[in-house]
Order: C-alpha cells, then structure tokens, then sequence
C-alpha cells in the first residue's frame, strides 16, 4: 500500500475510535432545568444563561465517575438605571441533582446603550462562578 494511503487510513481510523469518547464525555452533565421568574425577558435570559451554563461545563473537570443532572433557578434579576450608568443585579442559584448547590450574585455597570452585552458578561461570569464551584463538589463527593 501507497506510505500516502496508509497515513490517511490511519488517521480516518484514529479519528473514528476517539469520536465517541469525545461524545461521551460532553455528555456527562446535563442541565436538566433553568428556570427564570416571569417577565418580558424571561426567555431570552433563560437561552442566555443556559448557553453560558453550558459552555461553562464543557470546560470544568468534574472528576470521574457517573453522568451529572444539573439544575439552575435565577432568584434576583434586575435592572437599575442612574446617573447615566446601568446596573445588572443577578443571583442564580444551581444544584447538583439529589445532592449540593451553590450560589451566585453579581452586581455590574456598564453604558446603558450597551445593554445586551452587560446581559452576557454578567451571565457568563455567574455561570463560570457556578459551574466552578459545582464541579469542586463534584470531585468532591467522588
């Protein structure tokens, strides 16, 4: 067989035995619910902090061991205005299914013309936070 051929089979079957571990291990954490209180940006805040939750697990270690259901509650969110800055107040609270949880506040400014990306800072730095201390617990309890 061509040294050319062979290296290309090579890799296709390298890249064929790793893409189910790889699919496995993104598996292992499930965030079963995020809830959000009512109002008018209620969804858009629950897709938010749901994308930022996840983005955040795919890059903590949780340790070894058994699949994780995750699940989040948004307690506080609210918006203030005043000498011409924007204040985002959020607290989440997660847990991990059938044992801890955790706690995140945050209070930011920012321009009040720049409303939506203050939204995604805060977002993400509560989930970073959450997920970091969730996945302590994680190792934890193994």
């Amino acid at each position: 067989m061509h040294p050319v051929r062979l290296a290309v089979f090579l890799l296709a079957l390298l890249a064929g035995a790793l893409a189910p571990r790889v699919a496995a291990a993104e598996s292992r954490v499930l965030w079963s619910s995020v809830e959000v209180r009512s109002g008018e940006d209620a969804k858009r805040v629950g897709e938010r902090l749901r994308a930022a939750l996840r983005r955040a697990s795919r890059h903590a270690k949780w340790g070894k061991g058994r699949h994780l259901v995750l699940s989040a509650r948004v307690t506080h969110f609210d918006w203030e205005r005043g000498d011409g800055v924007l204040r985002l107040s959020c607290t989440v609270v997660a847990r991990i299914g059938g044992g801890q949880g955790a706690r995140s506040r945050i209070r930011m400014g920012g321009r009040p013309e720049e409303r939506a990306k203050l939204e995604k800072q805060v977002l993400g730095i509560v989930a970073n936070g959450l997920v970091t201390r969730l996945s302590e617990l994680a190792r934890a309890e193994r």
